[in-house]
């Protein structure tokens, strides 16, 4: 055996022995046996995402359906216009009947407005003696007493017997409309 001395000076800084890093392919041609499908590096492929397509569609359905609903809302008429869905016939408990637009048949009291009434029922009610069927209708636009009433009436819902809505061609609308014009 040899005896093996060496004097170190701490001093001075040791060389690196360091071999320089050797390219990814050289490395992979190198190991030739099992390394031939990692010859090549590829990034894996990324996942196609469909978030903005979504929420494009989305925005566009959501376009869509507003610009419907503002549609049927403001513009659109139908078969039968606005006027003639909301004229009811009220008949009240003591048997008086009043013709006119009801906006909300839910409230309490019940809100009519545009009020018309039959002129020989009125007159009937005044002598006292029940109003006779004669087959014509003589109406009266509620607002041209003497009193000064507004045209509009609030009627307690206990007093309501029933609400029935005029056709477009009943005889009592065409007659409100008429004078209305």
């Amino acid at each position: 055996m040899t005896d093996f001395q060496q004097t170190v000076d701490l001093r001075e800084k040791p060389e690196k022995r360091r071999k320089p890093p050797e390219p990814l392919e050289e490395i992979y041609q190198a190991d030739e046996g099992g390394g031939k499908d990692l010859g090549k590096i590829s990034r894996p492929a990324a996942k196609r995402g469909y978030g903005r397509q979504i929420r494009l569609a989305v925005l566009v359905l959501a376009a869509l359906v507003f610009g419907f609903v503002a549609y049927k809302l403001f513009f659109a008429q139908g078969e039968t216009s606005k006027v003639d869905k909301n004229w009811y016939a009220v008949k009240l408990v003591d048997g008086e009947i009043f013709y006119g637009q009801i906006m909300d048949i839910k409230t309490d009291p019940v809100v009519i407005n545009n009020v018309y009434y039959d002129y020989d029922q009125a007159k009937a009610k005044e002598a006292g003696k029940a109003a006779e069927e004669t087959g014509n209708l003589r109406l009266v636009k509620r607002g041209k007493e003497t009193h000064g009433p507004d045209g509009s009436m609030n009627i307690v819902r206990a007093q309501v017997l029933f609400m029935e809505p005029l056709k477009a061609d009943s005889a009592v609308l065409k007659a409100i409309l008429e004078y209305e014009k």
